[in-house]
């Protein structure tokens, strides 16, 4: 076949354009990879162009549901008002990494808020041609926020036995957050529905003593930290007591002291009174109601985790204890929903001393033994000797 010269000449114009449009043409070559970062953390978005050429320019937009779209950057100029937001750094930045033909444009956002959330549109300006027709990626930004619980009961809840509450709790954030309800001792919760509920609402009903306590709401979204808010619920009711220790021994006459305790649990605050039996060389013939003097020293203990929630712990020291102490005692509690059935512990007699604060000897170990090896020889002595 042959060819003329006009037939050439066409084939290399043809040759020459499709040259200059496939290979020098600029174009947007990667997906723009999502980016997720937590509140006041810091997103890149990175937007890869190959043939950029001179009078071609990359531009990044926001495209909020606001404006419709707002102008971040041209090339690396930040075309919006930049603050300076934490440690000398500004809100947006645009870092360029090029690469033999490929040029990177990263559009870096610094103390990241709720607002920043959402589309961000990177494209090329190409001098002379209709925007329509200019290469352009969409990348997508998550902005996670910590949860907040932004609706919720009061803190404390006063209830009579029988009645019923709902407990509720909502909470904002991204990703939404999670509701669990759950108990602060670990107790189940009531109803027969376990440890935990997933919910926004707790439904409470005919409310028993045992149901008293604290609540906790967890919200949780993954972001950290959680957010957790306490309802306390008080439930009126007559009042309990326990006795720690129902017998309680001590050697008398030897400056030696013993402690009675119990539990007292009520709702109002119970008040509490000791008692204690008459001894049969008393003389006495009803109960004494026993008060702070020198004998005695009745105090409340300061709550302990080991405590339930409404409960007390009361404690009775009888002071330098002698052979008319032993008898029976009483802790006995009453508020305006009623007097519980008392309860008793009971002081008896030892040979030594008994409890923390009894004196020691001052060797140890071996020499601890020793002392008390030689008493105990001459304590058989003597007796040999009335033999």
């Amino acid at each position: 076949m042959a060819w003329d010269w006009r037939s050439l000449a066409v084939l290399a114009v043809i040759f020459t354009c499709k040259t200059v449009h496939g290979q020098l043409d600029p174009e947007i070559v990667d997906e723009i990879i999502p980016e997720i970062s937590s509140q006041g953390g810091q997103a890149k978005l990175n937007c890869t162009v190959v043939n950029k050429q001179s009078g071609h320019t990359v531009h990044w937009t926001f495209m909020n549901s606001y404006s419709g779209g707002e102008v971040i950057s041209n090339d690396q100029s930040i075309y919006i008002k930049n603050p300076e937001c934490k440690e000398a750094s500004k809100k947006y930045e645009v870092i360029v990494n090029k690469f033999n033909q490929r040029e990177t444009y990263m559009l870096v956002i610094n103390c990241l808020e709720l607002v920043d959330y959402g589309y961000y549109k990177c494209y090329i300006q190409i001098r002379g041609d209709s925007s329509e027709s200019w290469p352009s990626k969409i990348g997508y930004l998550v902005v996670q926020v910590p949860p907040t619980i932004t609706s919720k009961n009061v803190a404390v809840m006063q209830m009579d036995v029988g009645q019923s509450v709902n407990l509720s709790c909502e909470a904002s954030g991204v990703p939404r957050p999670n509701i669990t309800w759950v108990r602060s001792d670990g107790n189940l919760l009531p109803g027969g529905i376990g440890a935990l509920w997933n919910s926004t609402v707790l439904e409470l009903k005919n409310v028993s003593i045992n149901d008293r306590g604290l609540y906790k709401c967890v919200a949780d979204n993954q972001v950290r930290p959680p957010d957790v808010y306490l309802v306390g619920l008080q439930v009126f009711f007559k009042p309990e007591t326990h006795a720690v220790q129902n017998t309680v021994g001590q050697a008398q006459n030897r400056q030696f002291e013993a402690k009675l305790e119990c539990r007292v649990s009520g709702y109002p605050e119970p008040e509490v009174v000791w008692f204690r039996e008459p001894t049969k060389t008393s003389g006495q013939l009803q109960m004494e109601q026993l008060n702070d003097n020198a004998k005695y020293d009745i105090t409340k203990q300061i709550a302990t985790t080991t405590l339930r929630f409404q409960e007390s712990w009361y404690t009775l020291r009888i002071k330098n204890v002698e052979a008319n102490d032993y008898t029976k005692y009483y802790c006995v509690a009453q508020n305006r929903i009623g007097r519980n059935d008392t309860t008793m512990i009971e002081l008896f007699e030892t040979m030594e001393c008994q409890g923390a604060n009894c004196p020691t000897y001052e060797g140890q170990g071996a020499s601890a033994i020793s002392v008390s090896f030689l008493v105990t020889i001459a304590m058989v002595t003597v007796a040999k000797m009335f033999l």
